[in-house]
């Protein structure tokens, strides 16, 4: 797993927070960008626990196939739900499956995730970009906090995403990479770039795809 070396200090990374993210196959409409991806984006990967777990919405068949996917039992699975409404309902989790703490990230995946091919991830953004995106989140669905801390976890990669009302798209949802001819991806479908290009980027394609502010961010891995 290739560790990016920083070029901005890691003092200047502030965490939006923590999601348990499954490293899936990539789309069949992404193909070329790697073999499997990571992404926060609900577009393009997973994200657990699933928002249906502690805001309801999905039919019996569906909660069924994701216990089996999850490999719970039934007892596990009643407390794993139980946990991610109990977080919710204190603001610990939001409805895009984000963690406000990376303790409660690390001990969920512990204690319920370990059966999926998942790495618990930080999302972080240099200032200037954290304030814009706290601001955007006061008029969405969610709790619209923000972790804030310093991000020091090793870098995975780098991804531009931007805020829509309960969750992040990634540029690649609307596949503005065709817009960037110089744009490089790792093995888990993260920009291969350091963040200050990965910012020049975000500002090539403003205004383009989803009605968004693109915002540069990078990806942490935690556990």
């Amino acid at each position: 797993m290739r560790i990016w070396r920083e070029s901005v200090s890691l003092k200047c990374y502030k965490v939006i927070g923590y999601y348990i993210c499954e490293l899936c196959d990539t789309p069949e409409w992404l193909q070329g960008i790697s073999r499997q991806i990571l992404s926060v984006s609900g577009c393009i990967g997973e994200q657990h626990p699933r928002w249906e777990c502690f805001m309801g919405g999905w039919d019996k068949k569906a909660n069924q196939e994701y216990q089996e996917k999850l490999r719970l039992d039934k007892e596990q699975y009643r407390v794993f739900s139980e946990t991610a409404k109990r977080l919710f309902d204190v603001g610990s989790l939001d409805v895009d499956s984000r963690f406000l703490r990376f303790p409660d990230a690390r001990d969920f995946y512990k204690r319920f995730c370990r059966a999926v091919s998942c790495r618990v991830i930080s999302v972080s953004t240099t200032r200037e970009y954290y304030e814009i995106l706290a601001g955007e989140r006061k008029s969405g669905n969610s709790h619209g906090w923000m972790n804030g801390e310093d991000d020091s976890a090793p870098c995975l990669g780098n991804d531009i995403l931007g805020w829509d009302i309960s969750g992040f798209h990634s540029f690649l949802c609307n596949s503005l990479q065709k817009e960037l001819p110089d744009v490089k991806f790792n093995h888990m479908g993260l920009l291969d770039h350091d963040f200050t290009e990965v910012t020049r980027f975000a500002s090539q394609i403003k205004g383009k795809g989803e009605p968004v502010e693109w915002i540069p961010c990078r990806i942490g891995v935690s556990v």
